[in-house]
């Protein structure tokens, strides 16, 4: 399989907590309508809060990534741990003894770097024998020593993810959201924004079939202003952490036929965590 890929996040009906912190609902953890980072869920304490998704009917999916992840206002407990749970619609929402798939105890973040931001990352990908859909899923925060949790967005959905790599290299990048300009006399007008990460990628053999079933459904859904997640490489690594992200495609959206056969797609991406 290629070393990146796509997901859409799904819409869910609804999200519950265990324990809230004033202030910090479990509501704010949803990326859509847009993926905003300033906005967190905070556990009230540290023991064992869940947090229980409703997606609103069985939907397909085979990745969960969770963004922002920290303690209070500091860096994430690398101690920390999490559990995950599918339950269909058919088995209902209160996952009863068997009802239920249980991913069992995963380690927290992807990497042991941190990002810039000095939030932490995790993700999960669906091993062999998970179920293909579900409707309700559970995640259970465990083994954290510091006194609460905090996570900024959680995205589920279903990946694109080519058979084929993308091409050698990577554009990285940054998109400066602030302003220079010079006054009349000289001065320098400086207008502080935020720096966010970016990232191009450029998928030169694709398949037919993936662009007609998968790649051209996910642009034309998404476009450029609905959120997406981009991972540059979801094999164990250092800096995984670094090599995963949320925010938008920029850009024209499309795909080239090159040969017969093959189609080329470029893929501009900003993060906003």
């Amino acid at each position: 399989m290629s070393n990146a890929f796509l997901m859409r996040p799904l819409q869910w009906a609804s999200i519950t907590a265990t324990s809230t912190a004033s202030g910090y609902a479990a509501a704010n953890l949803a990326p859509w309508p847009v993926p905003r980072m300033g906005r967190v869920w905070r556990s009230a304490s540290v023991t064992g809060p869940i947090l229980t998704i409703d997606l609103g009917s069985d939907q397909a999916f085979d990745t969960i990534a969770l963004f922002g992840i920290g303690t209070g206002n500091a860096a994430p407990d690398p101690a920390w741990s999490w559990q995950i749970r599918i339950a269909t619609d058919a088995q209902g929402p209160s996952f009863g003894a068997g009802l239920f798939w249980s991913s069992g105890s995963l380690s927290g973040m992807v990497s042991g770097t941190l990002p810039v931001s000095g939030r932490g990352k995790a993700l999960w990908l669906a091993p062999a024998g998970a179920p293909a859909t579900g409707r309700y899923v559970r995640i259970i925060f465990s083994s954290a020593a510091a006194a609460v949790f905090q996570v900024a967005m959680v995205a589920i959905g279903q990946r694109f993810q080519p058979a084929r790599n993308y091409s050698f290299g990577a554009a990285f990048g940054v998109r400066d959201l602030g302003a220079i300009d010079y006054a009349p006399r000289g001065v320098v007008l400086r207008r502080p924004g935020a720096k966010l990460r970016g990232v191009g990628l450029t998928f030169s053999g694709l398949r037919r079939e993936e662009v007609e079933d998968t790649l051209q459904r996910l642009f034309e859904r998404v476009g450029t202003t609905d959120p997406v997640v981009l991972v540059t490489d979801p094999d164990a690594h250092p800096q995984r952490q670094n090599r995963m992200g949320i925010g938008h495609l920029t850009g024209n959206l499309g795909t080239i036929h090159r040969v017969p056969g093959a189609f080329q797609s470029e893929v501009n991406f900003v993060a906003v965590d």
